[in-house]
């Protein structure tokens, strides 16, 4: 292996302790703020609520398919759990914010939805 390969492989290895906290966090802010116990969430998503707390504390990592599962458990789309880039906040929209997107979700037509946006856009520059 070339030096250059290593360089590049003790990165990634030091990045993936950084990524595994940054998405347990995100996982804790989103159940907390769904009222959901670990046990809960664990029983919702097919997993068990001592491994979704270890890995909320960024001690296990998580698979993509048991990441999916608990993304639909709490309702969010899986984008709102794997964002972990730095200097990103773990927004975690409100519950009105959350209905807003169902609803605006659920239509399939492009020109409804670029009407909804349009419309919502509007309110809020007025709002502020």
């Amino acid at each position: 292996m070339s030096t250059q390969g290593r360089k590049d492989g003790d990165v990634a290895e030091r990045a993936v302790p950084h990524v595994r906290k940054f998405l347990g966090q995100r996982l804790r802010a989103l159940r907390k703020q769904r009222g959901l116990s670990q046990e809960r969430l664990g029983r919702r998503s097919g997993l068990s609520g001592k491994f979704i707390g270890e890995v909320e504390r960024g001690e296990k990592s998580i698979s993509v398919d048991s990441l999916y599962h608990v993304a639909v458990a709490l309702e969010v789309p899986l984008s709102h759990l794997t964002d972990v880039r730095p200097g990103r906040r773990a927004m975690v929209p409100s519950p009105e914010a959350e209905r807003i997107f169902a609803l605006v979700a659920g239509h399939r037509r492009a020109a409804d939805v670029r009407r909804a946006h349009a419309v919502i856009r509007t309110m809020l520059r007025g709002a502020s």
